[in-house]
C-alpha cells in the first residue's frame, strides 16, 4: 500500500513539476520555486514487517493469485490453503477438479477455488450468498456457453475446464467455516 503511495506522490510531483516551473527550479536573481508538494523520505520507504496494514474495505472483485500448473496449484507468497477441516464441499459435483480446495488472502477479505466450466471457451463464477459469525456459503457455478459463433472464433472443446473463482468478504474469514455448493 505504501508503495503505492509512494508511486501515486511521485507521480503527482512530475505531473506538477510539468504544469508549471520545475520544483525547486532556479530562478534568476536565485530564488526558487516550489509546486507546494513536499517529498519525504517516508513516502519513499517500504515498511517493516512490524508495520501492519489497516484493514481493507471490501467489495470488488478480488484478482485470483493462485494459478494451475502440470504438477497442481501454485500458491504464492502470503496466500494460505484453508485448512479441509474447516471447508465443506459436500455439494460440490464430484467431477470438479480441486473440489473443497480454497484459498484466503488479502487479510482474510479474499478467497479464491476453482470452479468446473462445462468448455475450453466457458466461464464460471462464485458468489456469496451468506455471512455469518459462524460461516460463509459460496455458490460456484458454469456459466452457459452460447452455441455456435463466428467462424472466427476459437474452437472450443467441450472439456470440464478448471477456472479459478475469487469472492470479497464483508470481514476476514477468521475460524469460520465455508460452505461451497455448485449451482446453476
Amino acid at each position: 500500500m505504501r508503495a503505492l503511495l509512494s508511486s501515486v506522490t511521485v507521480a503527482l510531483v512530475v505531473v506538477l513539476a510539468g504544469c508549471g516551473e520545475d520544483v525547486g527550479a532556479s530562478q534568476p536573481g536565485g530564488g526558487t520555486v516550489s509546486t507546494g508538494v513536499t517529498v519525504t523520505e517516508e513516502a519513499s520507504r517500504e515498511p517493516s514487517a512490524t508495520e501492519t496494514e489497516p484493514p481493507r474495505p471490501p467489495g470488488g472483485t478480488p484478482s485470483a493469485p493462485v494459478s494451475l500448473s502440470p504438477d497442481g496449484p501454485v500458491v504464492p507468497e502470503g496466500v494460505r490453503q484453508v485448512p479441509s477441516s474447516q471447508v465443506d464441499a459436500s455439494a460440490v459435483p464430484e467431477y470438479y477438479d480441486h473440489r473443497g480446495e480454497v484459498w484466503v488472502y488479502d487479510g482474510g477479505y479474499s478467497l479464491q477455488m476453482f470452479a468446473a466450466a462445462s468448455s475450453g471457451c466457458g466461464g464460471v463464477e462464485a458468489r456469496v450468498v451468506d455471512q455469518s459469525a459462524e460461516a460463509v456459503r459460496i455458490v460456484v457455478r458454469a456459466l452457459p456457453a452460447p452455441q455456435g459463433g463466428s467462424p472466427d472464433d476459437p474452437v472450443c472443446t467441450t472439456v470440464i475446464t478448471p477456472r479459478p473463482v475469487t469472492v470479497a468478504l464483508d470481514a476476514p474469514l477468521g475460524e469460520r467455516r465455508v460452505f461451497l455448493a455448485g449451482g446453476r
